[in-house]
């Protein structure tokens, strides 16, 4: 990570967190700062994997005998490939899933979908020679698995890879599937549009294609997973957006945590968008992120969904991390120093809070009510009664928040249910089974509910006459 645009000096951290226990921020296990990358992938872990063996074998705390696992190690495709000392992405014999040999075409690429998984036995064993350089791995001597614990991280697979790749070939790609520059203005102008619509758990509001170079993962995957399945189907040709909604089906399935468990069928949709990728693009657009698409599904197997094993909140530490330098001058200590104050301020692990006084109603008779708020933070999701922020999954009902009220046993929400609505999409399935739903209007009926009771908020955008509710995945 380069920590300033005038020096070359680079960081480069290790970050961890307990899967089994709530932290209030990622912890720092080490920090390298230079001029370049580190030369040496074994002197850069060196002490990191001499202390993993160490936590591995046991250590005592606080009267306790306890044992350190590493669960996962979290990296994009170039560092994956320094750490684990095995050939680039864009080699040969690149994929670390499976021995599929690429195809030079303009660009490395892995066309096939039919292939040989690797294994932690046949990497440690060195199978696949032409996969490894010469020398051992940094791990050497832990437990780790080399292959199943270096899952695939999907903000850089697929948000940063193929979603980028997918809009740069509709701006700038072969003219028979460029999109034309007055739609990439409709298509721009609609997602800012839906700007006032975004709940307050998105780091970003939408923006014009126009600015899409300066686009963050966080977007490319607001793109995927909300505003693009909503707005592409009025500008794209039926098997481009059929082909886009293959991509944004199996992947939404597989972040869901109530969805992840159907990983064979998740599967089956991402070898269809493969297939028909480069059917509709090339052969030639089949790179390695594409053709990792097929691994993801075996990722969310072995480790849950998606955000499970994703590099966002990491990314997001890191640019924390860098705002922690003030000057070029000694970045470490500065580092250090900052997050030592930090640290010593004793800050709980974040509860419910109740925001925006008011007195305008409505109310539910039935209740004792000691005051009435406009907003409610929790440690899942904020709630608001105003628009963006208002739509929740009550019971099996598609709800709208009208009001938050503090009672004697408890806090409530007063909400009306959506009467009226249908399937938003029908390819690949019907969009129900997502709990994705396009809805129109409430009932006129006031019910209420304890704030405990609320499963799921709803992302709501415009569409045509209607509103499309797709449940929120992620909270960060």
């Amino acid at each position: 990570m380069p920590l300033c645009k005038s020096s070359s000096v680079q960081l480069w951290p290790i970050l961890g967190r307990l899967v089994n226990v709530p932290m209030k921020e990622l912890a720092v296990i080490s920090l390298y700062c230079g001029p370049k990358k580190p030369s040496s992938a074994m002197d850069f872990l060196k002490d990191f994997v001499s202390e993993l063996i160490q936590l591995e074998q046991g250590f005592d705390f606080e009267g306790k005998r306890l044992r350190l696992k590493l669960d996962t190690v979290i990296c994009d495709a170039p560092a994956r490939s320094f750490v684990k000392n095995t050939k680039t992405h864009n080699a040969y014999h690149g994929c670390d899933k499976c021995t599929q040999p690429g195809l030079y075409n303009r660009r490395m690429t892995f066309p096939c979908t039919n292939y040989i998984n690797r294994s932690d036995h046949t990497f440690e064993t060195m199978a696949d020679e032409s996969h490894h350089h010469e020398g051992p791995h940094p791990f050497h001597g832990s437990s780790i698995g080399m292959v199943s614990q270096f899952p695939l991280d999907y903000m850089h697979l697929v948000c940063l890879g193929v979603v980028r790749r997918i809009l740069n070939i509709w701006l700038k790609g072969p003219l028979d599937v460029r999109v034309l520059a007055t739609v990439v203005d409709r298509m721009s102008a609609k997602l800012l549009t839906m700007r006032s619509y975004i709940p307050v758990e998105f780091a970003r509001k939408p923006r014009s294609l126009r600015e899409l170079d300066r686009w963050k993962a966080t977007e490319f995957r607001q793109f995927l997973l909300y505003t693009g399945p909503v707005m592409l189907g009025t500008f794209l040709d039926n098997n481009m957006y059929q082909n886009f909604m293959l991509l944004f089906s199996g992947i939404f399935n597989l972040a869901s945590p109530s969805l992840s468990c159907h990983t064979k069928y998740a599967q089956t949709l991402l070898k269809s968008f493969v297939s028909h990728f480069a059917d509709i693009y090339g052969k030639d657009q089949i790179v390695y992120n594409v053709h990792g698409l097929v691994h993801l599904a075996d990722e969310v197997e072995l480790h849950g969904c998606l955000d499970k094993f994703s590099a966002f909140p990491f990314e997001d530490y890191l640019q924390k991390i860098k705002k922690l330098v003030r000057k070029p001058e000694f970045p470490l200590a500065q580092i250090i120093r900052r997050l030592s104050e930090i640290r010593s301020i004793d800050t709980p692990l974040s509860g419910s809070l109740l925001k925006k006084p008011h007195f305008v109603g409505p109310v539910v008779s039935g209740l004792s009510v000691h005051g009435e708020y406009g907003e409610m933070t929790c440690d899942q999701w904020t709630i608001k009664v105003s628009t963006g922020n208002n739509v929740f999954l009550i019971g099996d009902e598609t709800c709208c928040i009208n009001n938050i009220l503090e009672c004697s046993d408890g806090v409530y929400v007063v909400y009306k249910e959506y009467s009226e609505k249908s399937s938003f999409f029908t390819y690949p399935f019907n969009s129900n089974s997502l709990n994705i739903h396009s809805i129109t209007q409430t009932s006129n009926t006031l019910k209420c509910a304890k704030v405990s009771e609320l499963r799921q908020k709803f992302v709501v955008l415009p569409h045509r006459d209607s509103f499309v509710a797709i449940p929120l995945l992620h909270t960060f």
